[in-house]
């Protein structure tokens, strides 16, 4: 009889897609995020996911291997999310980090590989979430035996009182400053006692704090009472196993000495359910593993990100050189930076720097009048030095730039004694080459026409930057993979991506909180939610927007209906800006004074978003977006369509219509940034915009009734607004607009999302026209300012943006795709999920069937990108100087669709 473990995988290697295995792509290794050093703590983690589990890890400077875990449904009886916990693997002897130490992000394998020393002290870690399971797998491997230790390290350990920083809008009273409308308490995690081979923890909720209180509040309660309180006996946590392990106490599980050593560590969330049920699943899950063999599953994991990386990507090259040397008013110090500190150790002899300077025996300190030297074409700097042993930190031989900034260079020996030259954001370093107490002469060189960096030691070159890798056009490309990384691994959870850090915080020094904390809190604000999916039917992922349907128009829909019909007494939905998973707006958004003692006005006092009801609309429209790439009609029929008739019936029950036919949507505001307007652009926009969408699906999807109440809404939308600027016709923010209080472009929502005006279009010149009038100005957070360009057809302009938006990543984080905090939260999604979606769209755009490429593309960009488009489609092909060879277009017929440049 077959082994049904076995035949379980092999059913799993049948089930992934055929084509996408046999697919031609490159290899998304040239992004992988490889680092030579140790990172002191969470700020120098790298993320890793399955989608639904996430890890932030990192190697310490004695060894330990450290991460979080964290997982998409989380949720504390506070109705935060909270992190899993916090597991640290210890050697004995140790992994030694500062020899022949790397550290590698492998975007391939989905995996980060750790190896340290060489010969029998060589140590290879390899850390990854299953693609397939709810685990977690630590792989040691050996060339001597050694023990391993995994603990388990928690900081919710006893019941703490919340300060209002770190709850950040939870149960928050604006009408009092720094008050709660409650106590927020902290509950403890739970750590197992006493299991075999295996430690543990669990956070259980046996209160609800929220849910209950949103709804009597707002005028819910009769709806809510019987849902299940979404919070209340929720439990997750993690069990570790390892099947030779030794339990030393409940928080440290000892694997003996081997040459081979695996830790899987599982993690669960039901909901609801009691501790004995959760142990008892996870156990079984366990026990059930341990009996598999565990190459196969291993297998499969690399498998689903080989297939993932394949259905798509977008590879950049730099056709002439981009690199800017930087600039900054600091004098050149010898032997020292900016501050005195990171003095070397050792002699310097003698030092060159061409142009400026020739042989001398320098001093330690500055050379006086070198605060001006500038170094438009390069520099060479060379010295004999006498290096002694340097610390970590390692010594500065010659700085010219701001302690940990970017706005100058420097050559050291960072870490400790190895070679390292920086200039502006670009890096390159040899590890551990100094000799102690040896004279040595080193030398190093940037040559910015040929994007190129050198070091010399002795005479020989012991590295050389890739021109390419160093270029803006990597650093764009690099940026899209990461993000899109980043995406996979926390977009096929339960629930939406979080736009403020997604599942990836960490504690940042001279910040609030702990890891558990994110700015703005537990709840989801729709304009910036929006923001991580909007790339993704383009890139072949659109199965990791369902979360965010799921959420938003299936789950919460009867309450959005519900709610509509109570406070304005009519039918349809109005989806608020601001809302809890389970519905309810914020408090502190929605007001202290309760439903029942409301008059007329039921809606939230805050006036941010108070008439702001684009949101429906945008939901539509990225559902639109799903079912053209997808061709999913159950979903179009079951969740769209009705959908859409809910949040268009909203518009149509409650505004009036004017003498001439048309609505008069008074009150409403443009976003958050005009707050008195009538018929605001955003609304007006998506008005036609989705409603013209719809006409154009078959007849087969939505009945009769349903084209002719579309066509009914078409028909009673007002023309998109327009104003007069100093004799010149530009977008309007609104009809009419008053009372600006942010600092967004409702304005420019014609041109994107809604793509009412666009590049192709005879609009075109009055899109240019509003953009270059536009009140505010910026490319970072979620600011849409290179998707503007990129649908109006500006492509040298939104290359420049986008370069400074992939330049601009976290300070404080080592990761060059921690993005933030901007706005939000670190990571910041928004950054991302912009920067994703404007290179899309200066390769691609659609409209229809119609399919345009190269529509915003730069002259000095060449790519190799496959990307999906409507109607189950893809694109692939490469771009050379400005033109596209090789192109595939799947299915064939679809050519026909295809608009090349002119």
């Amino acid at each position: 009889m077959a082994n049904p473990h076995r035949m379980f995988v092999l059913l799993l290697w049948l089930a992934l897609p055929i084509a996408g295995l046999h697919a031609q792509g490159p290899s998304p290794q040239i992004y992988d995020v490889v680092w030579q050093t140790p990172s002191e703590d969470a700020s120098g983690s790298m993320p890793l996911g399955n989608g639904d589990i996430g890890v932030n890890a990192w190697v310490t400077p004695d060894g330990t291997l450290s991460f979080y875990i964290s997982k998409t449904d989380c949720w504390s009886e506070n109705g935060r999310l909270l992190k899993v916990g916090r597991v640290h693997i210890t050697m004995d002897p140790p992994l030694d980090p500062y020899a022949d130490f790397s550290q590698r992000l492998s975007l391939k394998n989905g995996a980060m590989f750790v190896q340290a020393g060489s010969g029998a002290d060589q140590v290879v870690v390899e850390l990854w979430v299953d693609a397939n399971q709810e685990a977690i797998h630590v792989l040691i491997e050996s060339e001597s035996e050694r023990s391993a230790t995994a603990e388990i390290d928690l900081w919710r350990t006893e019941r703490t009182l919340y300060p209002l920083a770190e709850v950040s809008d939870l149960m928050e009273d604006r009408s009092q400053p720094n008050k709660l409308y409650h106590d927020v308490y902290v509950e403890p995690d739970t750590v197992l006692e006493g299991r075999p081979n295996r430690i543990g923890w669990y956070h259980y909720n046996q209160k609800s704090v929220g849910p209950a209180f949103t709804a009597e509040l707002q005028g819910l309660t009769e709806f809510l009472e019987d849902q299940t309180d979404p919070l209340l006996h929720r439990i997750f946590g993690a069990l570790i196993v390892n099947k030779q392990g030794v339990r030393v106490d409940d928080h440290h599980l000892l694997s003996p000495n081997s040459k081979q050593h695996r830790f899987d560590i599982w993690v669960s969330t039901e909901h609801p359910s009691t501790p004995e049920q959760w142990l008892a699943n996870i156990e079984k899950r366990a026990i059930e593993f341990s009996e598999m063999e565990f190459l196969p599953w291993h297998n499969l994991h690399k498998m689903w990100w080989e297939y993932f990386w394949k259905r798509s990507w977008i590879n950049i090259t730099q056709t002439k050189s981009s690199f800017q040397m930087p600039h900054n008013e600091h004098p050149v110090r010898i032997g020292e930076d900016q501050g005195g500190g990171n003095r070397f150790r050792g002699e310097i002899e003698r030092m060159t720097i061409l142009p400026f300077m020739q042989k001398a025996q320098p001093t330690i300190g500055a050379i006086a009048d070198s605060s001006e030297w500038i170094f438009p074409n390069g520099f060479t700097v060379e010295a004999w030095i006498r290096p002694g042993k340097q610390g970590a930190g390692g010594g500065r031989i010659v700085d010219k730039t701001t302690p940990g900034g970017a706005d100058g260079w420097l050559f050291d020996t960072y870490p400790g004694n190895s070679l390292r030259f920086i200039v502006g954001n670009r890096q390159l370093s040899v590890p551990d080459i100094l000799p102690v107490d040896t004279r040595v002469h080193v030398a190093a060189k940037v040559d910015p026409q040929n994007s190129a960096m050198t070091i010399w030691m002795n005479g020989v070159k012991v590295a050389e930057s890739d021109p390419n890798q160093h270029s803006d056009a990597f650093t764009v490309a690099q940026a899209y993979a990461l993000q899109r990384w980043v995406d996979a691994c926390a977009g096929r959870g339960k629930f939406p991506i979080k736009f403020n850090g997604s599942i990836f915080t960490t504690p940042h020094e001279g910040k609030f909180g702990d890891a558990d904390y994110r700015r703005w809190g537990p709840g989801y604000w729709w304009q910036n939610t929006r923001l991580p999916y909007l790339s993704m039917c383009a890139s072949g992922d659109a199965e990791m927007m369902r979360p965010l349907f799921k959420m938003y128009a299936e789950d919460l829909m009867p309450l959005l209906k519900a709610r509509t019909q109570k406070y304005m007494g009519h039918e349809g939905a109005f989806l608020p800006e601001c809302l809890y998973f389970w519905g309810p707006v914020f408090t502190a958004t929605y007001g202290k004074v309760p439903f029942a003692e409301r008059g007329a006005d039921k809606l939230q006092d805050s006036r941010w978003h108070k008439w702001e009801w684009v949101s429906g609309l945008e939901l539509v429209w990225m559902m639109l977006d799903y079912v053209e790439h997808t061709g999913d009609i159950e979903f179009s029929q079951e969740v769209m369509i009705p959908a859409a008739h809910e949040f268009l019936a909203f518009f149509e029950q409650h505004y009036p219509v004017s003498q001439g036919g048309k609505l008069v949507m008074d009150p409403s505001q443009s976003l958050e940034t005009w707050w008195d307007c009538t018929n605001p652009m955003p609304e007006v926009a998506g008005l036609r915009a989705v409603t013209q969408r719809l006409l154009a699906l078959p007849r087969k999807l939505g009945k009769s009734s349903e084209h002719e109440f579309w066509q009914q809404i078409l028909d009673i939308t007002p023309e998109i607004p327009t104003w007069e600027k100093d004799g010149v016709t530009l977008l309007a923010p609104a009809e009419r607009f008053e009372a600006k209080s942010n600092v967004e472009n409702p304005e420019l929502y014609a041109v994107f999302p809604f793509r009412l005006v666009s590049f192709e279009k005879d609009n075109r010149e009055l899109g240019l026209r509003t953009f270059e009038n536009r009140w505010d100005r910026g490319s970072s957070g979620w600011r849409q300012e290179e998707l503007f360009l990129t649908y109006l057809g500006e492509g040298e302009q939104a290359a420049a943006s986008l370069v400074k938006r992939a330049r601009n990543k976290h300070a404080g984080s080592r990761f060059p795709a921690f993005w933030g905090p901007n706005y939000d939260w670190i990571p910041d999604q928004d950054h991302g999920g912009i920067l994703m979606r404007s290179l899309q769209t200066m390769l691609m755009q659609t409209e229809g069937r119609q399919i345009y490429l190269l529509p915003a593309w730069p002259e000095n960009w060449n790519a190799s990108f496959k990307l999906h488009a409507p109607y189950k489609t893809t694109i692939s092909g490469r771009v050379v100087d400005g033109k596209i060879i090789d192109l595939v277009v799947e299915p064939e017929y679809r050519r026909a669709d295809i608009n090349l440049p002119q």
